[in-house]
C-alpha cells in the first residue's frame, strides 16, 4: 500500500491553495450537511437516504474503478468539505487514513458501512501462493464485497440511517423514511435473486476476481473459483492451470467476466475449456445515483439467470 500512500503528500501543496474555494462553497451550501461517499454503491445507498436532506458527493467518479482509485487535489477539497463521510470498510478503501488526516474537519463523522457485518475470509480457491509481493490493492485478511449480497446491503443502509440520524437529528424523519423506502426495494431485491436463481439446477461461479462470495454465499451458487485474487495481479502458470483443471471436473459451462476489466485472460481460459463468456458486474463503476445499485443488481440477476438457464 506505500506506493498508493506516497501519492498523497505532494497533493498536500495544491490542496492548500484550493482551500478558499472550499470554504466559499460551503457557505453558499449552508444549511445542508455535506456526505462523502466513496464509491458507486456507497454512493448510492447514501443519495437515497439522505434524500434532499444533504449534499452527496462521490470521493470516486463513475468511471474509475474502487481499485485503479489516485486521490487528486479536488479529492482532498472534497474530503475538507465533508461533514460525514460514508465508506464500505473492510479495506476496501486503504487510501481514506491519509485524506483523512492531511485534509479533514476534526469532527468528521465518519460511517463505516462494514459495522456489524459477519466479513468472510479471502478465500484461496485456487491455492494462491502467498509467498509473492503483497499487491497494494490487498484487502487484507477479509474480502470487503458484501455489498454484493442484498441483505447485507440491507445491513449497511440500517448502518447508514442510524448515523446520518446521530449526525443531523433534525433530519431523522427523512433518513427513517427514506431508509425504509430504500430497504423495502432491497427486500424486492432479494426476493427477485431467491425465486429466479433458487429453482435452477446448475449454478456454477467462475469468475475474473474474487469479488463474488457473499452473493454466491446468499443464494448458494457453487464457488468454483476465480481467475485472480487481485485485479491488477495476473496469476501464475500454475494458478491458471488449476483453475482450468477445476473448470474442467465441475463441467463449467460459462465463466463471468467482470465490467471495467480487460477479459482477454478470462477469454483464453473460456477458449481452453470450451466455456462461453458472460459479464457481471461487480458495481464498482458506472452512471452514479440513487438507483444505481439497485438496477446493476438487477442486471446481473438478468445475466445469472440467463448464463445458468443454458
Amino acid at each position: 500500500m506505500k506506493r498508493r500512500h506516497l501519492l498523497l503528500f505532494p497533493l498536500i501543496a495544491l490542496f492548500a491553495a484550493c482551500k478558499p474555494a472550499a470554504d466559499s462553497e460551503s457557505n453558499a451550501d449552508s444549511g445542508k450537511i455535506r456526505i462523502l461517499a466513496t464509491f458507486l454503491p456507497v454512493h448510492a445507498h447514501t443519495a437515497s437516504i439522505a434524500g434532499d436532506r444533504a449534499i452527496v458527493e462521490s470521493l470516486i467518479s463513475g468511471d474509475t474503478g474502487a481499485h485503479d482509485f489516485s486521490p487528486r487535489p479536488a479529492d482532498m477539497q472534497r474530503i475538507a468539505q465533508a461533514d460525514v463521510l460514508v465508506f464500505n470498510g473492510a479495506g476496501m478503501e486503504p487510501y481514506l487514513d491519509d485524506l483523512i488526516k492531511q485534509a479533514a474537519k476534526k469532527d468528521l463523522k465518519k460511517v463505516d458501512l462494514s459495522k456489524g457485518i459477519k466479513l468472510l475470509e479471502n478465500t484461496e480457491a485456487l491455492d494462491h501462493d502467498h509467498d509473492h509481493d503483497h499487491d497494494h490493492h490487498d484487502h487484507g485478511d477479509h474480502n470487503p464485497h458484501f455489498w454484493l449480497d442484498p441483505i447485507l446491503a440491507i445491513q449497511q443502509a440500517e448502518t447508514l440511517r442510524d448515523a446520518l440520524i446521530a449526525a443531523d437529528p433534525q433530519g431523522a424523519s427523512t433518513y427513517q423514511e427514506n431508509a425504509a423506502s430504500y430497504i423495502a426495494k432491497l427486500r424486492e431485491l432479494d426476493t427477485a435473486f431467491l425465486e429466479i436463481l433458487g429453482p435452477l439446477p446448475f449454478k456454477k461461479l467462475v469468475t475474473f476476481h474474487d469479488a463474488f462470495p457473499y452473493l454466491a454465499k446468499r443464494y448458494q451458487l457453487e464457488n468454483i473459483g476465480y481467475i485472480s485474487r487481485f485485479p491488477e495481479r495476473d496469476p501464475a502458470p500454475a494458478e491458471l492451470a488449476a483453475l482450468i483443471d477445476r473448470i474442467r471436473a465441475a463441467d463449467v459451462k460459462i465463466l463471468f467476466a467482470e465490467t471495467g476489466y480487460e477479459p482477454a485472460l478470462l477469454q483464453r481460459v473460456a477458449t481452453e475449456t470450451g466455456a462461453k463468456v458472460s459479464t457481471l458486474d461487480t458495481l464498482e463503476v458506472g452512471e452514479l445515483g440513487p438507483d444505481a445499485y439497485l438496477n446493476g443488481m438487477r442486471k446481473n440477476l438478468e445475466t445469472l439467470r440467463t448464463a445458468f438457464a443454458e
